[in-house]
């Protein structure tokens, strides 16, 4: 499924995406942000889209997605665009599910997603969910702890997907990984 043309092409709800999910497509693939040329990566991308906080996904060379965030976190999501939409709409706040110690096993891993899931739909304006599931033809009903392990296997890959800032004094400093 090509979910970003699919956004591309309806105005309304790439805004309703993008206000669930903090998910704002680009017209185009552009340059990512190298911070005034300052920044590398370790993988040749391109960005699709950002969020609010100024973050960025990258569409990586070997087609999987990467992001960097504006406080100097970057990694791998996913290793394809349909993994990282089912993050994007299942986790909804993929961001909060970065525990490391929380992927020991399946059931660890279920609970802890489901518990973080509860949180945030708390207060997130869910009534858009279900439009864009439809919209997007993505089954309503799947498991977390699978696609939370597609996250987590992805952001451990080979090569890391990783950022290198340079520095005034010439030294180069890594970014996090967006695991802890």
């Amino acid at each position: 499924m090509d979910y970003l043309d699919i956004l591309r092409n309806d105005a309304k709800l790439a805004e309703d995406f993008d206000t669930l999910f903090d998910f704002r497509l680009l017209d185009t693939l552009e340059e990512r942000d190298t911070a005034e040329g300052r920044c590398t990566f370790s993988v040749p991308g391109m960005a699709f889209a950002v969020d609010g906080a100024g973050g960025e996904y990258h569409l990586l060379e070997d087609g999987s997605i990467g992001y960097w965030s504006s406080e100097g976190a970057a990694g791998r999501l996913a290793e394809s665009m349909d993994d990282l939409f089912h993050l994007i709409v299942f986790s909804i706040c993929w961001h909060d599910y970065c525990d490391s110690s929380k992927y020991s096993d399946a059931a660890t891993l279920e609970e802890y997603g489901q518990n973080k899931q509860s949180h945030i739909i708390s207060y997130s304006p869910m009534e858009l969910w279900e439009p864009i599931m439809k919209a997007l033809h993505i089954p309503i009903e799947m498991k977390l702890s699978p696609i939370l392990q597609k996250f987590y296997d992805a952001a451990h890959r080979e090569p890391v997907y990783t950022c290198y800032f340079h520095e005034d004094d010439g030294s180069v400093t890594e970014s996090e990984n967006l695991f802890f």
